[in-house]
């Protein structure tokens, strides 16, 4: 296992992510990754059980669906993987971060 060192930003970056996860809040984070092009109209995310349970994976579902469908919780429970990591700073070296 390869010791990765993070950047001061990146350690930030982690910190209020682990904010997130020590407090479930927001319920639901949004993220951002200026490397990797989320599609138009989609949101990236972590599910609220994911960040409940501590997994790391990044979904994305329709903006439409995140932010204003009435069962939203349901929907952004199931919204499609498109990254996956072991902890939370290899997401975080991944570029992800809080929108």
């Amino acid at each position: 296992h390869m010791e990765t060192k993070m950047t001061e930003v990146e350690e930030r970056r982690f910190k209020l992510l682990q904010k997130v996860y020590e407090t479930w809040l927001p319920p639901t984070p949004v993220l951002k990754n200026r490397d990797i092009d989320i599609p138009n109209g989609m949101v990236a995310y972590i599910s609220c059980s994911d960040v409940h349970d501590y997994k790391y994976n990044v979904r994305i579902i329709s903006y439409d669906d995140f932010f204003t469908s009435e069962d939203n919780f349901e929907k952004t429970e199931v919204g499609e993987i498109i990254a996956s990591y072991e902890s939370l700073e290899e997401l975080v070296i991944a570029g992800w971060m809080l929108d």
